[in-house]
């Protein structure tokens, strides 16, 4: 016969939950973490850090919450890109399947509002201004990123060419968002500059670097030992100079007709690379952007005051 009391018993204990099966469940975000990155989120707040001084407990904490939300995004645009590589590895659902790489990702969401609820405990609360609480910050960009990827997936799908304008607010909600948690949590726990408005720096750095990653993507060759070669051609994506290539001659279908087929073989995409190429310069176009970019952030800098350590980074940052 069953055991009545002793699931009755089980049922009214409170069992703790152990480390053994917090690793577990957070298998795919420990792999994803654990290879090697370039780390820019933790670089960019200690240089940012020269201006605004946060004490040391709560960058600790922002960082942590930054660096998480990027990552956690990197799980869920795997999955939702049918991504082979990150990193240099198999991606973390082709490794523990999605259903157990969704349930990280989500989980890793929540943790970061328990750490938002922590960083909130120990600020200094007389300065803080409506809707620039943690949790509020975090929620607010959160929308804003999903509403990005939502439209980058959205185009993909159906495959709709932007138009650069899209593009541009496309990763200004998607990619500059995940910056703008950093920079307005360090904002709201500045000690210095507080009445300084780093938000149009910040957007700045984010859409440049979004840019400068769909170049490298498409042309950087140690891009493709970490991430493949040419992989938004094979995820159908529409980067920033595949739009220029596209909107530059819409008499011409050809480089939409590659992209709906979602390309694996080299010389297809090579096709295609070598039309952005030649015929329509949209690499030599890209690269203008990003210089105009990287003068308009020189300008937000020289009004903002010196800053070697951010100088630093945004130099290598520069596509050579």
């Amino acid at each position: 016969m069953p055991n009545h009391s002793r699931i009755i018993s089980k049922t009214l204990d409170s069992s703790p939950w152990t480390q053994e099966n917090e690793s577990a469940i957070l298998a795919p975000y420990t792999y994803l973490t654990s290879a090697p990155s370039k780390e820019t989120l933790l670089h960019l707040a200690n240089a940012l850090n020269d201006w605004l001084k946060v004490e040391s407990t709560q960058l600790e904490l922002i960082i942590k919450i930054a660096q998480a939300l990027q990552n956690d995004s990197l799980l869920f645009d795997d999955i939702e890109d049918g991504s082979e590589l990150r990193r240099g590895q198999p991606v973390a659902n082709s490794v523990y399947g999605v259903p157990q790489t969704v349930n990280a990702a989500s989980y890793i969401v929540i943790m970061v509002y328990k750490d938002a609820l922590e960083l909130h405990a120990i600020m200094n609360k007389i300065d803080l201004i409506p809707g620039s609480t943690p949790v509020e910050i975090i929620t607010e960009e959160l929308l804003n990123a999903h509403r990005g990827q939502g439209m980058d997936i959205l185009w993909r799908d159906h495959v709709r060419c932007p138009s650069e304008d899209e593009y541009i607010d496309m990763i200004k909600n998607k990619t500059a968002s995940l910056f703008r948690i950093l920079m307005r949590l360090m904002m709201a726990c500045a000690t210095e500059r507080k009445d300084v408005n780093f938000i149009p720096l910040i957007d700045l750095i984010g859409v440049m670097y979004q840019i400068r990653d769909d170049y490298s993507n498409l042309r950087d060759a140690s891009y493709s030992d970490t991430k493949g070669f040419a992989e938004d051609l094979t995820e159908g994506k529409f980067s920033f100079p595949l739009v220029h290539a596209i909107r530059a001659d819409e008499s011409n279908t050809k480089l939409l007709d590659i992209i709906r087929q979602r390309p694996k073989s080299p010389a297809l995409k090579g096709q295609a690379l070598s039309y952005m190429e030649s015929e329509t310069r949209s690499f030599d176009y890209t690269l203008a952007v990003l210089r105009a970019l990287q003068g308009r952030i020189a300008e937000e800098m020289e009004m903002l005051g010196e800053n070697p350590m951010l100088e630093k980074l945004l130099s290598r940052l520069r596509v050579k």
